[in-house]
């Protein structure tokens, strides 16, 4: 039965290679992370809800509908606010606000049953208001819209309809072509894991925390998938990762507002942070990933993903048999047999 040292050796990788890459990636443990990035989540949080990315004029829902449909190839046209973040290989990669939540008539933020805000508590749960700091993560180039998947209409008129997560799952899911470009999808698989707990984040110079991905990592990953989408609306993989950065800002907005405070949530012993968020969403990009790779059963993950209304991520104690690159020694699994890491067989 193949071992993980097979594995590797079978697509042509040398031993050193994934010594250094586990170096680079490895996280020991899981177990106690949500604690300890706590503190650097909720800084991000507030960072994204400042007015660091300014938060735009006041438009409505259908403002900012009629927007996207008619300037998608001129975002110079756009009334909302572009607040670039990151820079790749002449692509934009930022927020735009306000994001739809945010609009001004938009009525569907309903708090969660356990809010802490003294109205929900008081019983008179909060329904039917807006998200101030919602915002639009958007890649661009040459003003074009390029998170997007456009479609030509009978009548002629293209159609721009901005990533979604299921559209994230098919960009990943159509490149799966070669063994080359599945270790490209396990580099991938094992940064959105560190995203999700913000290992690779830091304050720049000017103040401002960012991604700062993982050196060879990502030489590696660039390597073998360059670009990620369709012919004709291809765009470099590290601006989808980027794009996903910025998500994951929103992400925490959304669960703050709803009624996670601070990332917390209320118990009878006190407020204890929680992956809702950023971290959950990333785990579950990676999880999906990880069906892909044959690593975790579909059934689990679609069923997963069912129940949890659009998230399943990956429990942490499945993370390192999945993705070994992240294990605290990667030698010590390097003659496990793939079945024994829970992956399923090949045929």
């Amino acid at each position: 039965m193949e071992t993980l040292r097979d594995y590797y050796a079978n697509m042509g990788l040398d031993e050193n290679l994934i010594l250094r890459l586990n170096k680079e990636l490895r996280v020991p443990s899981f177990a106690k992370l949500t604690n300890e990035i706590h503190e650097k989540r909720l800084a991000s949080l507030n960072q994204a809800k400042s007015e660091l990315w300014d938060h735009g004029p006041t438009m409505t829902t259908e403002e900012i509908t009629k927007e996207l449909k008619s300037h998608h190839g001129n975002m110079a046209k756009w009334k909302r606010k572009l607040n670039p973040v990151y820079s790749v290989k002449g692509y934009t990669i930022g927020s735009a606000r306000p994001g739809k939540e945010a609009s001004s008539d938009y009525n569907r933020i309903n708090h969660y049953s356990h809010c802490p805000c003294d109205s929900c508590k008081a019983g008179n749960r909060v329904r039917g208001v807006i998200n101030p700091h919602d915002m639009f993560p958007y890649v661009e180039k040459n003003n074009i819209l390029k998170s997007a998947r456009r479609k030509e209409l009978k009548s002629g008129e293209i159609k721009a309809t901005p990533w979604t997560v299921e559209h994230i799952f098919a960009l990943i899911e159509d490149a799966y072509t070669s063994n080359q470009i599945q270790f490209a999808i396990e580099l991938m698989g094992s940064i959105m894991v560190r995203m999700a707990f913000m290992l690779d984040h830091h304050v720049d110079n000017t103040g401002v925390m960012k991604l700062s991905l993982p050196k060879l990592a990502t030489k590696e990953m660039i390597a073998r998938l360059p670009e990620l989408g369709t012919p004709g609306q291809k765009v470099p993989i590290e601006s989808v990762i980027f794009f996903l950065d910025i998500l994951g800002f929103n992400e925490d907005i959304k669960v703050d507002v709803c009624g996670y405070r601070d990332l917390k949530r209320e118990y009878v012993k006190g407020p204890k942070p929680r992956d809702n968020g950023r971290t959950n969403t990333m785990l579950t990009i990676s999880h999906m990933a990880a069906v892909i790779l044959s690593r975790r059963p579909v059934a689990e993950f679609s069923y997963g993903f069912h129940r949890g209304q659009g998230m399943n991520a990956i429990t942490k104690g499945k993370i390192h048999p999945t993705y070994p690159l992240l294990s605290s020694n990667i030698e010590e699994l390097l003659d496990v047999k793939l079945t024994d890491l829970g992956w399923t067989p090949q045929i």
